[in-house]
């Protein structure tokens, strides 16, 4: 026999062996060394993240699982996969996932307040058990992570083979208790457990705004507003030629009779001199014919037509000195003159009718407001306007709306808008009190933005309208 052969024992084990494996087995570090070490390395870890990470990785040679989740927990108890071993990214959506934070949620409701470690099969879950009928490991113990409160904000979900023994649970709840310290001293404290809206909220909120999007409120628009002067007279040109000078300057108070612009009266002066003479050239060749006529039958037949060219001549030096009468353009009644300026004026042709300036009173004033074509609404006389002028945006001034157009027009500046004249109400605004509105009226001219109301229409076509519009715009529905 050889010295091998008689080395060994009948069983086949050599004699050295048992020795050997008794050292390998005290070179080993026991739990206790284990769970030290661990809690040495949570002390250092900078992040919550890391933390979690170092949960489901690290520990398995003191705690013995097949495969560990760190779950975290709302305010409602349902369980948040973060963190499974072995793998980097959790993705949620997987099947596995979901059934293990549903069988997290679980074992946590049952677990009592003063514990910390619960026991489970998977068997005692049917519903859980049939989602995860191919899951190799059917034991699982879960660690509780609570905060310096007592309140539960996570778990470590641990699953093997095998029963979890009453030792297992010992030194699960001693590293929970370490991890959750960690935890409370990475993160802040309403980081901790998330908030989860109560179960009726899901369908109370939706009602809530459902009634709230049925709340009538008037239709309302923003839209550009000028004063202006109300029933204001024209100043016309009453004929064809070129102003030379403006006398008013503009925003003046005139006089009934005052001079406000004159014509150059150069060929005006000219025409009515030639009139003039053409009509004492007919009237001397008349008189001539009277006195002929009375040896000269010739001259009696000319005599009408004489008479005739008289009394052209006589309409058309009329003409010539009513033109020239004309000149000076005079104001017919008291107000403030209103137009754009005098240099945009003088020496500039103009036709008959054509509009110089108006001449208004400065107590009649009314609103103009341009509403765009996009911020049409349905307005009714009498509506409601509150204006906000850009000289005294602090106050507000009210009026009323009096007339609305059918139709839009090109307004300056290439807007298409309807036209909507508001009456000034004089009532003060509830900005500042009564600077605007007891009293001192807006200066014609002066622009601002106003706010326009017309019927009530519930809250959610109010807030929808632009984009319903733009929908069916786009898509011809």
């Amino acid at each position: 026999m050889s010295a091998p052969m008689a080395a060994r024992r009948p069983g086949g084990q050599a004699r050295g062996e048992p020795a050997r494996n008794e050292e390998a087995r005290a070179r080993q570090p026991s739990r206790l060394e284990l769970l030290v070490t661990a809690e040495g390395a949570l002390r250092e870890l900078p992040s919550a993240q890391a933390v979690e990470i170092f949960a489901v990785n690290e520990t398995r040679a003191l705690l013995g699982f097949s495969q560990a989740f760190f779950m975290s927990l709302d305010s409602r108890g349902r369980a948040r996969a973060r963190a499974v071993s072995g793998l980097a990214v959790v993705d949620r959506n997987a099947p596995l996932i979901r059934t293990m934070e549903k069988l997290a949620g679980r074992m946590h409701a049952r677990l009592r307040e003063d514990a910390t470690v619960a026991r489970a099969r998977l068997e005692d879950f049917p519903q859980e058990a049939e989602e995860a009928a191919d899951w190799p490991f059917g034991a699982f113990q879960w660690c509780a992570l609570r905060d310096r409160k007592g309140r539960a904000f996570g778990g470590l979900l641990l699953a093997r083979k095998e029963n979890w023994e009453d030792a297992d649970a010992v030194i699960g709840a001693r590293l929970a208790g370490a991890i959750a310290h960690a935890l409370v001293a990475l993160t802040p404290p309403a980081l901790l457990r998330r908030f989860a809206p109560p179960r009726w909220l899901y369908w109370a909120l939706p009602a809530v705004l459902l009634a709230l999007l049925l709340i009538p409120v008037p239709m309302m628009a923003i839209a550009p507003v000028e004063v202006i002067a109300d029933d204001p007279f024209i100043v016309a040109a009453p004929m064809e030629g070129v102003i030379a000078d403006v006398l008013k300057e503009p925003n003046t108070a005139v006089r009934a009779g005052d001079v406000l612009f004159v014509y150059d009266d150069t060929d005006l002066k000219s025409k009515a001199e030639v009139a003039a003479r053409r009509e004492a050239v007919a009237a001397a060749r008349l008189e001539t014919l009277r006195k002929a006529a009375f040896s000269d039958a010739r001259a009696r037949q000319q005599l009408a037509e004489a008479r005739a060219e008289l009394a052209l001549a006589r309409a058309r030096s009329e003409y010539a000195r009513r033109k020239l009468a004309q000149v000076r353009v005079r104001a017919e009644r008291d107000g403030m003159v209103i137009y754009s300026g005098r240099s945009k004026w003088i020496r500039k042709p103009v036709k008959t009718g054509e509009r110089v300036m108006r001449i208004a009173d400065p107590r009649k004033i009314a609103l103009r407001i341009s509403l765009p074509v996009r911020d049409a609404i349905a307005i009714r006389p009498g509506g409601k306007v509150r204006v906000f002028l850009d000289a005294d945006p602090l106050d507000v001034i009210e009026a009323r709306v009096r007339t609305a157009a059918f139709h839009a027009e090109e307004m300056p500046g290439g807007l298409l808008a309807y036209e909507v004249i508001a009456d000034f109400t004089g009532k003060p605004g509830r900005a500042k009190g009564a600077k605007t509105g007891a009293g001192k009226r807006p200066r014609i001219g002066f622009r601002g933005s106003a706010q326009v109301s017309g019927g009530e229409v519930p809250l959610g076509f109010y807030l929808l309208r632009r984009p319903i519009a733009a929908i069916r715009q786009h898509f011809g529905i």
